[in-house]
């Protein structure tokens, strides 16, 4: 049984890679409750969804063109690295204790979703 488990802890390991939208996920989850955390996963799968038919729909072989991959990797990475910074700075602010209203309206976190989303497509390609 425990070889049971822990090819079950192994699988969701391989299963749930941590990326930006996770990240966001869990930080706008904490900050603001389930609802925004969820709409946030929301924008992420739309915006997957847009992205895996455009790819079907021929944009893979645009963007193998070096000249638009290098931009592309270059204007991600600064986009991340800002991410990154601004939420290293705002690590501790804006946090709402139960029974409180979030500041935040849920539209609001499923559109950081998507943005956020762009950016993590521009630098991973």
């Amino acid at each position: 049984m425990a070889l049971f488990f822990t090819y079950v802890i192994a699988g969701l390991a391989i299963a749930m890679p941590v990326g930006a939208i996770t990240v966001e996920m869990i930080k706008q989850g904490l900050k603001n409750g389930f609802m925004h955390g969820w709409a946030v996963g929301l924008g992420g799968m739309t915006i997957d969804f847009v992205l895996i038919a455009a790819l079907y729909l021929g944009l893979a072989s645009i963007l193998q063109l070096p000249f638009i991959q290098i931009p592309m990797w270059l204007i991600g990475a600064v986009f991340l690295f800002l991410i990154g910074y601004e939420s290293i700075k705002n690590a501790d602010n804006d946090i709402t204790l139960a029974g409180e209203k979030p500041a935040k309206s849920i539209r609001s976190s499923e559109m950081d979703s998507l943005w956020l989303f762009r950016q993590e497509t521009l630098y991973f390609g």
